[in-house]
Formats: structure tokens, C-alpha cells, sequence
């Protein structure tokens, strides 16, 4: 009996022994497996596959190394804390500021070849943004770009580039979205922000306040150096791009072009045989908005109308055409057969509506103040415009003009250049497309940050410009129909 006892004793035992071993293993098991996708996680890097994360996602950015304080300004949504990889540049000389290069890390994208702006050797300028590369592996370039325009567009532009608040504005690539919604802002690619809508010192509270590591944010601005409207020491280490007149923007917002010049005519066509002084029966108009002027331009206009009768409207002369009149001052413009398109200010390449729109679209001859000859030569068509820099003082010009004026076939000379197009012209649509193919074409790798803004865009020692006259105001006057200039010291 006690033998049989023993026996069930061992028989029930076994049972639970066996079990408690399957639940050790077991256990054991899933512990080793949970540490093993832990480990897998760590090793993990998300970021090389360009998805959204805890780790790499819309998440308030971190700061830029080596960023200086700026006074009088709230914090800034920075930049993803990403290191700057430089090299030694060779034939540096002796400037301390050119020593240094962004390096390149090894890519097979055509797009992400150095670009000779962002050397210092080459573009002194450079100095003034920071240039980094991320690794190839950690970016998927886009085939879709979103741009959020933040702040409003001046003179009411935003109805005409968005009637219904969003859509694709360069029909050329629909893959190009405009949007005013800032709902949208932690998908886009890009965000749009026009300069004299921005708060003069920097504000964090109207601005987004997330911002994607490898989202743009563009500084847009159409004016010239002489007119700020913003602290720029407030703005530092703020926009990544820049669009304004100047060819060496990020992205071209240049009033005009040659090439859209030409392509209009190809679309409109041009008569070879045109007479360009029929209907023109009257000598010389001035559309003028802004009384006070650096650029001694109403100086020289009320010397010039010492010797030829000019027409004057505007704000500052007599006032013609209401705002919201899109086809008054064509309809004025088009009876005369010179415009003054003197530019408030003498920068590089500060060709305004004045050149482009006013007078070459309406077929009448630019006579130009502004910037130097060199950049007329460059960017205009050739031979259609009257540089004042040609002549030694306004007198001889208004001699000229009036011997144009009664010479038919010296005047239609400077028509010349629309039955003469170049055999190849690019295609170019205008600001906005512009903006578009730099961003769809741009390389995905390619960091760049504005340290300062404003020895950028007013250039070393304030370059870009000439330097300010010394007549604090300048203001029209009419007698007889003609203006003088009272000055105010």
C-alpha cells in the first residue's frame, strides 16, 4: 500500500513539474524577444527613410550651432541641430572670412553639385548664410510640393495668385500646390512670407510656431535696399531663401524678364514693318508714386523739363487713374513716345514694372535712371531703352529725344530687337513657377539658413546701392504745367 501511495505522489508531481519548466522557458522566451526588438528599434535610423516620427517629425525645432544672441527678440523656431561639415579651401589668401567651404557628401544627384554662389571665392556674399548637407541615405527627394503663403500679399495680390485659397498656380506643374491655409503648415515644403507684411521685429507669436527640419521658409521681397520694413538684427538665422529682383535670389522675383519679353511677342506676334510712332502724339510721360526719392531722379526730371515738355501723374503729379483701373495708365502710356522709368533708388539690377510693364509692354522707349548701364545691357533687350548715364547732362538728352521725336526711322530703330529673338529661349513663367522648379528640382540633401540677412541683400559696406542723397526730402511742385523740386534739408 505504501508503495502504490508513492507511485500517484510521483504521477501527480511530474504533471506540474513539466508545466513549471514550460512556463520558465516560455517567459524566458518572450524576454529575450522584447529585448531584441528593442535593440532592433535602437539601431534603427527612421530618418533615413524620410517618414515622419517621435524622433523626426513636426516638432519644435532645435537651434543652430554657434547662433549669436540677438537683442530685443523672442525665440525663434530654429533649425534641426545639425553639424556643419567644412573643409579647407585652397588659395584662400588672406581674407579670414574665406577659409571655409560646405563639403559635399559623395551623391549621385545632379542637383547636389556645388554651386560656385556658395563659394566665398567666388561670392563674397556667401558669407552672410550657412550651407550643410545632410547624408543621401536620409532624404527622399519629392515629386509634390506644398507652399503656404503665411503673411497677406501686398496691393491685394493674394485674390489673384489664389482666387479660392488654394490651387496649383504654375499650370505647367500641378504638382506645385499654393495654399493661404495655415492649417496646412506642417506639410509644406515651403512658406511664403512677403516682407512688408511681417511684423518690423521679430515675433514668435505670429509666426508658425512648429517648423519641419526641411521645410523652406522664404523672405519675398519685390523693393530695393533703400526701403526696409522689417529690423533685420531681429530676423537672423530665420529664412532659408530668398526671392527678390536680384538674379542671385534662391528663387527670381524679378519684375521682368527677356525671355518673357520674347516669348509674349512670339505668342502676340510682331509686324517687322510696324511704325511705332503712329498715334504717338505726344512726347514724354512720368508716372511717379513716391515724392521722396534717394535716387536724385527728381532732380534731374525737373532740369530735364527745362528743355522738353513732360507729362507728370501719379501721386506726385496729377492724379489719373483710379487704383482698381487696370487699363488707365496703358491707355495714357501708349500716346506718348517716351517713358521715364527712373527708379526710386540706384541698385544692381533694380528693374522694376517701370521697365518691364510700362514702358516696353507698351511699346513706347524706356528713357532709364537707375541701375548702372551694365545691368541694362545684361538683362534688357538690346538697344530698346535711352540710358540717361549716355548723356552729359539733361539737356543733351532732351536734345536727343526731340530729335528722335521728328525722326521716324531712328525711332523705330529701337524696335529693332523684337524681330530679332535669340534661338533659344528657356521657358519662364514668372515668379511663382519659378518657385515652384527651384523646389521640385532643388537637392533634397542641401541645408541653408540666413545668418544675416541684411549683408545679404544691402551687400558688404551696403554695396548694393548707391549711397543716399543728402536732400532729406524732395517734393513736386507745379508751375504751368511743368514741376519744380522744393528741398527740404
Amino acid at each position: 500500500m505504501r508503495s502504490t501511495s508513492l507511485i500517484r505522489r510521483f504521477l501527480v508531481m511530474v504533471p506540474i513539474c513539466l508545466a513549471t519548466i514550460f512556463v520558465f522557458y516560455f517567459t524566458n522566451a518572450l524576454m529575450d524577444s522584447s529585448r531584441d526588438s528593442r535593440d532592433f528599434e535602437h539601431k534603427c535610423d527612421c530618418s533615413k527613410h524620410d517618414i515622419p516620427s517621435k524622433q523626426d517629425g513636426h516638432r519644435e525645432i532645435q537651434d543652430i550651432p554657434n547662433k549669436q544672441d540677438i537683442p530685443n527678440r523672442q525665440d525663434v523656431p530654429k533649425i534641426q541641430d545639425i553639424p556643419k561639415k567644412q573643409v579647407d579651401l585652397p588659395n584662400a589668401g588672406n581674407n579670414p572670412n574665406v577659409d571655409k567651404i560646405p563639403e559635399v557628401p559623395e551623391q549621385t544627384d545632379p542637383a547636389c553639385a556645388p554651386e560656385p554662389k556658395d563659394n566665398p571665392n567666388v561670392n563674397p556674399l556667401s558669407k552672410f548664410y550657412s550651407v550643410w548637407y545632410d547624408p543621401p541615405t536620409q532624404v527622399a527627394k519629392r515629386d509634390k510640393v506644398t507652399i503656404v503663403i503665411w503673411t497677406e500679399l501686398w496691393d491685394n495680390q493674394m485674390r489673384k495668385v489664389l482666387p479660392k485659397g488654394k490651387g496649383a498656380k504654375c499650370l505647367s506643374m500641378p504638382n506645385c500646390i499654393f495654399s493661404k491655409f495655415r492649417n496646412e503648415i506642417e506639410e509644406a515644403d515651403a512658406v511664403l512670407f512677403e516682407v512688408s507684411n511681417l511684423q518690423k521685429n521679430y515675433n514668435a507669436s505670429v509666426l508658425p510656431k512648429f517648423r519641419h527640419p526641411r521645410q523652406h521658409w522664404v523672405w519675398y521681397h519685390t523693393e530695393c535696399p533703400g526701403f526696409p520694413s522689417i529690423n533685420f538684427e531681429t530676423y537672423r538665422s530665420v529664412f532659408n531663401w530668398t526671392i527678390t529682383y536680384r538674379a542671385d535670389s534662391d528663387s527670381s522675383g524679378a519684375w521682368g524678364s527677356l525671355h518673357r519679353t520674347y516669348q509674349r511677342l512670339k505668342v502676340e506676334g510682331v509686324d517687322p514693318n510696324k511704325d511705332y510712332t503712329k498715334g504717338k502724339r505726344k512726347l514724354a510721360v512720368w508716372f511717379i508714386s513716391k515724392c521722396n526719392t534717394q535716387a536724385n531722379r527728381v532732380a534731374y526730371a525737373t532740369e530735364l523739363v527745362k528743355h522738353m515738355h513732360v507729362d507728370v501723374f501719379g501721386r506726385c503729379g496729377k492724379t489719373v487713374c483710379a487704383k482698381w483701373n487696370v487699363t488707365c495708365m496703358p491707355d495714357i502710356i501708349t500716346q506718348y513716345k517716351f517713358y521715364l522709368a527712373f527708379e526710386n533708388m540706384k541698385c544692381k539690377e533694380y528693374l522694376t514694372e517701370k521697365f518691364w510693364r510700362n514702358a516696353l509692354a507698351n511699346d513706347v522707349i524706356p528713357v532709364v535712371l537707375g541701375a548702372n548701364r551694365s545691368d541694362y545691357e545684361r538683362l534688357a533687350p538690346p538697344h530698346s531703352y535711352i540710358h540717361v548715364d549716355d548723356f552729359k547732362s539733361p539737356k543733351e538728352l532732351a536734345n536727343y529725344l526731340m530729335l528722335l521725336d521728328k525722326d521716324k526711322d531712328q525711332y523705330n530703330a529701337y524696335f529693332k530687337w523684337k524681330t530679332h529673338p535669340p534661338k533659344d529661349i528657356p521657358l519662364e513663367e514668372g515668379m511663382w513657377c519659378n518657385m515652384c522648379r527651384e523646389l521640385l528640382n532643388r537637392c533634397p540633401t542641401k541645408r541653408k539658413l540666413y545668418t544675416n540677412l541684411r549683408g545679404w541683400f544691402e551687400g558688404e559696406n551696403k554695396s548694393m546701392c548707391d549711397p543716399m542723397e543728402d536732400v532729406k526730402f524732395q517734393e513736386l511742385q507745379f508751375e504751368n504745367d511743368r514741376f519744380k523740386v522744393a528741398s527740404y534739408a
